[in-house]
C-alpha cells in the first residue's frame, strides 16, 4: 500500500518552489524595466528614460502596447542613447510590438512616443534592459509547478483510493 501523505507533502513543496522561483524571476525582470502608461493627445508626446550602463548588460530593449491599435493610427517610436542621437525611429504598424537596441554608451536612454494620428490613443511604453539568463529560472519553476500538481493529483488519487479500501 502506497501512503500518500509523503507524496502530498513533496508535492506541495515542489508548488510552492515554483510559485517562489516565478515570482523571483517576475521580480527581477520588473526592476531591470522603467514603464509608464499615459494618454497620448494628438499631435503630442510621451516620454520613458531609463538610465542604462552596458557594463550591466549590453542588450536594451523596448515595448509598445496601444489600447484598441487602429490600422490608421499613426504612431512613431524613436529610441534616443544618452548623447541624444536617435539610434532607432519606426512608425508603429501593430500593437503590442517589442524590440531590442544595443546599449553603446551610459546614461539615460529614451523612448518617445509620438501621436500623428486622428485621435487620443492609451499607450504603455517600456525601456530597459533585455532579461539575459532568466529562461532558466522561467522552465524551472514551470517544471516544478508541473510535477508538483501532477503529484498532488497522484497524492489524492492513493488517497481516496486508500479510503475506499479501509
Amino acid at each position: 500500500m502506497i501512503k500518500p501523505k509523503p507524496i502530498l507533502i513533496v508535492s506541495g513543496i515542489l508548488v510552492l518552489l515554483g510559485i517562489a522561483i516565478t515570482a523571483y524571476q517576475s521580480q527581477i525582470t520588473s526592476e531591470n524595466l522603467s514603464n509608464q502608461q499615459n494618454t497620448i493627445g494628438i499631435g503630442t508626446q510621451m516620454i520613458v528614460t531609463k538610465e542604462m550602463n552596458p557594463d550591466n548588460n549590453q542588450k536594451g530593449v523596448y515595448s509598445i502596447q496601444i489600447t484598441d491599435f487602429k490600422n490608421d493610427d499613426n504612431v512613431k517610436a524613436t529610441i534616443i542613447d544618452p548623447t541624444g542621437t536617435p539610434i532607432i525611429t519606426k512608425s508603429i504598424t501593430k500593437s503590442p510590438i517589442q524590440e531590442t537596441f544595443k546599449i553603446s554608451t551610459s546614461g539615460n536612454y529614451t523612448l518617445q512616443i509620438e501621436n500623428h494620428g486622428q485621435g487620443d490613443i492609451q499607450v504603455l511604453g517600456i525601456i530597459g534592459y533585455y532579461p539575459h539568463d532568466i529562461e532558466l529560472a522561467d522552465i524551472s519553476g514551470f517544471i516544478a509547478l508541473i510535477i508538483g500538481l501532477s503529484g498532488l493529483a497522484v497524492g489524492m488519487m492513493y488517497l481516496i483510493r486508500n479510503r475506499a479500501r479501509s
